[in-house]
């Protein structure tokens, strides 16, 4: 194994999540994305670790593209190990903010819209949708 003995728990508690075979696709990029510097594409990675990779290429991009595994159960193991390994007593207060999440619908109650001066620009007028409890 590339990676240094401190990731194996991580790895642990991710690896499960895929097939045999993607799993230790999976591993191997992990280490690379450690070993790379500069960009972190497929192709950067895999020419970090260079002959340690075995098979096609385009083995290694299906990792990623057609994913047989569910993302979201990978972040809620890796949310699980994070908070058990960071915070293991006590509550945990999330904190959320909706400010950034716009509502372009038709039919959104409260729905303003403006120009966004921070993205857009003399060719491009990138609209802001916001809502408010009033209905204004």
């Amino acid at each position: 194994m590339l990676l240094p003995v401190e990731a194996q728990p991580l790895l642990a508690v991710l690896l499960p999540h895929f097939t045999h075979p993607t799993a230790a696709r999976f591993a191997l990029l992990t280490a690379a994305a450690i070993l790379t510097t500069g960009r972190r594409t497929i192709a950067n990675l895999l020419r970090a670790v260079g002959a340690l990779a075995p098979g096609h290429d385009a083995s290694y991009r299906r990792v990623l593209s057609a994913a047989r595994w569910s993302g979201l159960e990978l972040g809620c193991a890796l949310t699980r190990y994070l908070l058990a390994y960071l915070v293991p007593t006590g509550p945990v207060y999330l904190v959320g903010d909706d400010t950034v999440d716009g509502h372009p619908g038709r039919r959104v109650y409260g729905k303003g819209r403006h120009r966004d001066p921070v993205r857009s620009s003399h060719a491009l007028t990138a609209w802001r949708y916001t809502t408010n409890s009033d209905g204004e």
